[in-house]
Formats: structure tokens, C-alpha cells, sequence
């Protein structure tokens, strides 16, 4: 007598094209410079055709990018921003826009509003410099978590416990010869941003950009983004970086101000209560 084999439940088998499109999607989140389609299908071991198929779809919903000279996907935009796109994120960038605006014409230099996203920095938004040669860093970049004044403007600011679990595995490797090399120092540079209040940048992702940055609060003091200018180090010396801090303190208040954040929680000062 013939047994029927019981059908798979639902959860267990899956959809195959979905789970390759989501490996696809995660293969170039790793590889933000972009990939050919058949880089992309070798480094995932899928068939060709496969991968083309899907990576047409995805175009055609702006989810992922094809640079026609260099046939390179990338991720879009859209897809950058996508896990942040509720009601309160978009709130966040609707709070700074103007802000942001207001910092970029009084520093004069480009000024980017970005996140933490696991072990990296993500940016929203820029409002570009008014400068004819400027640096642009555009929504959906990534930035180096021990390398970035925004990650650290954030971090320092974080729960130890979560502060912990963003830089578990992170390894300190010199990108630049100013580049934090070692936890333990990372360490003492975060204590000194949370004594003043904002995080700096000295070339260490890049050679030649520095940048100024400092945290936004959420109604329940929690930094969930930084607000950051950045440009050439020649235009911001580290002589200029106090000036810097403190109008990008102050911006970034006006920002955590506009979260509800408040000069006091459960009867503790917050940072920054003095500006607010």
C-alpha cells in the first residue's frame, strides 16, 4: 500500500524566488561600490538568467539600481531608507529638513542627517554645500562605525548595553593614518563626546574630509540619528571644530526639541538641557 508523503507546512518550504531576491538584496548591501550581473550570480552560485530576471523587478520598482555605463546594481535610494520609512522617521527627516538648510548656511559646507543601522552608519538625507567643490554624500551611504562622526555622536550617547552590542565583532583596521585603531581608545573618544557634546571626524574614513557632528534626541532622550557637516579639511581646520560643535549642537537640539525632547526625564538632566 502507497503511504502519501504529509505536504510541507507552509513556513518550512518557503518561496524560492523570494528567499533569492532577499540574498540578492543582502549580497548588495555588503557590496555598496556595486556588482555586475554576473559577479552577483557567481558570488551567490544562483543561475544567470535567475538573477537577471530578478534584478529586472527590482529595478523596476526603484528598488535596486543599474548604472548603464558601468553595468554595475546597486542598491536604490528607496531601498536604503525603506526599513526607516514609518510614520515617526518620517517625521524625523520632515523635523530637520529646514534645519538642516539653516546649519548648511551658516557652515556653508554640506550637512547630512544619519542613523545607526546595526554596525554601520546610514545617511538619510544632505542638503549639498553652497561651495563649487564640495562633498557629497548621498542618501543611502554607508559609513564606517568607528571611523564616522555621526556614528559616534550617536554611540556615545547610547545605552552601555546597546552601545556593547553595535560594536561586538567590529574590527578597528586603519583606513587612513588618523583612523581609531583599537577599542580602548574608541572608548576614551566617546567619553570625550559625550563631555562636550558633539563627535569629529579627522580624516579617518577618508583622507582629506573632516567632519563635526552631534546627536538628535527622541521624545524619551534616545539619539536616533546625528546631524553632521562635513567638507575638505582645509575648509574645516580642527581649529574651527568648536565653533562647528556648537552650531551643530545647537541645530541638532532644536531637532530633539521638535521630538519632544524635553530638559529633563525622570528627574535627570539630559545632554545638552543648557541649549534646550
Amino acid at each position: 500500500m502507497r503511504t502519501a508523503t504529509p505536504a510541507r507546512r507552509r513556513d518550512e518550504a518557503g518561496v524560492p524566488i523570494l528567499d533569492r531576491s532577499l540574498q540578492i538584496l543582502g549580497h548588495l548591501l555588503q557590496t555598496p561600490q556595486g556588482q555586475s550581473l554576473s559577479e552577483i550570480a557567481r558570488a551567490l552560485d544562483f543561475p544567470k538568467n535567475t538573477v537577471y530576471r530578478i534584478l529586472n523587478t527590482l529595478c523596476a520598482h526603484d528598488y535596486v539600481r543599474r548604472d548603464e555605463a558601468t553595468r554595475l546594481y546597486t542598491l536604490s535610494r528607496k531601498m536604503a531608507t525603506l526599513a526607516y520609512d514609518s510614520a515617526q522617521d518620517r517625521g524625523l527627516l520632515e523635523n530637520s529638513l529646514d534645519v538642516m538648510r539653516r546649519l548648511r548656511d551658516v557652515a556653508k559646507e554640506t550637512v547630512v542627517i544619519s542613523i545607526l543601522d546595526r554596525n554601520e552608519g546610514l545617511v538619510l538625507e544632505q542638503v549639498p554645500s553652497v561651495h563649487p567643490f564640495r562633498f557629497v554624500c548621498d542618501p543611502g551611504t554607508r559609513q564606517t562605525i568607528y571611523a564616522s562622526a555621526s556614528t559616534k555622536a550617536i554611540l556615545a550617547f547610547l545605552p552601555d548595553r546597546e552601545r556593547d552590542a553595535a560594536l561586538k565583532g567590529v574590527m578597528f583596521k586603519r583606513l587612513t593614518a588618523t583612523t581609531i585603531s583599537s577599542r580602548a581608545k574608541f572608548e576614551k573618544t566617546l567619553a570625550a563626546v559625550r563631555r562636550v557634546g558633539y563627535a569629529v571626524d579627522r580624516a579617518e574614513a577618508l583622507d582629506g574630509v573632516h567632519c563635526v557632528a552631534a546627536p538628535i534626541f527622541n521624545h524619551q532622550g534616545f539619539p536616533v540619528a546625528a546631524l553632521t557637516i562635513t567638507g575638505p579639511a582645509e575648509r574645516i581646520p580642527a581649529s574651527q571644530f568648536p565653533r562647528l560643535g556648537a552650531l551643530v549642537v545647537a541645530h541638532a537640539t532644536e531637532i530633539s526639541k521638535r521630538l519632544g525632547l524635553s530638559a529633563k526625564r525622570n528627574g535627570r538632566d539630559l545632554p545638552f538641557a543648557s541649549v534646550i
